[in-house]
């Protein structure tokens, strides 16, 4: 899987003209708010997903103009294949292969990217929606259909509380109706999530324990306020949660929120049986979350035995010597973008080509 070629109209500061990138790493520098971290995001777009940043679609056209587009050649799925995106009136349009997507999520799975950024080094301090949506993105690449299972969920979670926050006369026949939707979905959910975690803990902790060399053992706990996981069959679960909403009315009525479901869980970290978020030293924080990220990416590599691109903006210089060289081990053969504001790292690159990004252009400054 690899990007060949990509092109850009109007989106942020960047100005590419149809720039092509080699197949393995991909290094491209500059100073700060030159266009380094928009170029990543671009690529990103084209897997379906929002911007990593939290952007909204409407912010991601240049100021002044009426529409932005994001055009990109790659190969996947053992051909070459054209993506594209257009933004206008806040909203945005997918093409896969000239062809009109209903929705732009409908291009998930065609390119499989995993994004390393310095907010990924907040996964483990960080709070447990980070955790819950890194895990949530994994599975909507390895399967697209999960995509359209949390939209359903949010969409009947939104619909809830609304009812809870609007309607203080209760409704309490539509509230039912909710209820056993929302059980049901969520059943789905964490069966998707929980299969994930065995594949996740699997690769996780032998990556950590390659990077820490056999120092440390590490292992990751899915938490849910509705059963014990262990115990874990959907029909269980969604019988548990309709208990667990009918319950929770009064208080849910009260504070205008849903107090359970797969939108309240979390993953735990631990080395050697210790909380990493509240005992993990930087660096252990930080071997923890390339471990994951990494891992994310051998999943999907070994899924569908074609690597997934890697993306790793401005995360090399938050990296020591020793994670770096794993890392740069670890992805050999992969397409790679590594984005950083000078050539320091290319001292640990094996070869690829070097970028240099300025005023929203990329012009290729030499092979390494």
């Amino acid at each position: 899987m690899r990007v060949l070629e990509i092109q850009t109209e109007n989106y942020r500061n960047l100005e590419v003209k149809k720039q092509t990138f080699c197949d393995g790493v991909n290094f491209i520098y500059g100073q700060n708010a030159q266009g380094k971290t928009n170029l990543i995001e671009s690529i990103w777009m084209l897997t379906g997903a929002r911007s990593f940043r939290g952007t909204k679609d409407a912010d991601l056209v240049r100021f002044g103009e009426d529409f932005a587009s994001i055009k990109a050649k790659v190969f996947a799925d053992d051909r070459e294949q054209e993506i594209k995106i257009n933004f206008a009136e806040g909203k945005r349009k997918a093409f896969l292969n000239d062809v009109p997507q209903r929705y732009p999520t409908e291009i998930i799975g065609t390119l499989r990217t995993v994004l390393f950024s310095p907010i990924h080094l907040s996964l483990i301090g960080g709070g447990p929606e980070k955790r819950r949506k890194f895990l949530d993105a994994a599975i909507c690449q390895l399967k697209p259909t999960y995509t359209a299972l949390l939209i359903r969920y949010n969409q009947t979670l939104r619909q809830r509380n609304s009812l809870l926050k609007n309607q203080p006369e209760k409704n309490l026949d539509f509230l039912e109706i909710l209820d056993t939707n929302l059980s049901r979905l969520a059943s789905k959910i964490m069966k998707n999530r929980l299969d994930y975690m065995v594949s996740l803990n699997a690769e996780a902790t032998k990556i950590y324990s390659e990077i820490s060399m056999d120092r440390e053992n590490f292992e990751i706990k899915y938490v849910s306020k509705i059963m014990k996981v262990s115990e874990f069959t959907e029909e269980k679960f969604e019988e548990s949660m309709l208990e667990k909403l009918k319950k929770s009315r009064e208080t849910d009525f009260k504070f205008g929120f849903t107090s359970f479901g797969p939108h309240k869980d979390d993953l735990e970290l631990y080395i050697d049986k210790k909380p990493v978020k509240n005992f993990g030293s930087q660096g252990q924080q930080r071997s923890a979350a390339l471990s994951l990220k990494l891992a994310e990416a051998e999943i999907l590599n070994k899924k569908f035995s074609d690597p997934p691109i890697v993306l790793l903006d401005d995360v090399m210089s938050e990296l020591d010597d020793l994670r770096k060289a794993y890392m740069v081990r670890k992805t050999k053969n992969w397409q790679v973008f590594i984005t950083g504001c000078d050539k320091t790292a290319l001292s640990m690159m094996k070869s690829g080509k070097a970028y240099e990004i300025s005023g929203g252009k990329v012009i290729y400054t030499e092979d390494f």
